[in-house]
């Protein structure tokens, strides 16, 4: 996968929406969207700008009007932000996060126990 900028909160607000939608937005979709933020159309303008920078959204014209549409989807975004977060924190082991998890006691017998039966099923051996 290509290299992403990563996502401010705001961004990835703005994002989850885009993904949800399926198809182009425009800036008055959005801002209706976030109506409870009170964003300027200048506001939402910069933050997809700054979305098209970090290539995450391609934009369009029609006429008068800007359109925006995702360039990846939501689950190759969480694939994205999962390796990358393995990659700077884990060495890119999944292995020794879960081995944090165990060690910082965030994972209970019970939650082993349900990740163990879950390994199982992805194996074939249920």
């Amino acid at each position: 996968m290509k290299y992403l900028g990563r996502l401010s909160e705001t961004e990835l607000e703005v994002m989850e929406v885009i993904w949800q939608k399926q198809e182009a937005v425009t800036v008055t979709t959005l801002l209706s969207k976030f109506a409870d933020k009170d964003w300027k159309t200048s506001t939402m303008s910069t933050i997809l700008k700054r979305l098209i920078e970090k290539g995450f959204l391609t934009k369009s014209m029609e006429g008068k009007v800007n359109y925006y549409e995702a360039t990846i989807t939501l689950e190759q975004y969480r694939r994205y932000e999962t390796q990358s977060f393995l990659n700077r924190l884990y060495n890119g082991k999944a292995k020794n996060f879960i081995t944090a998890l165990v060690n910082d006691d965030e994972l209970n017998q019970k939650d082993i126990a349900e990740l163990r039966e879950w390994f199982k099923h992805e194996k074939g051996e249920q």
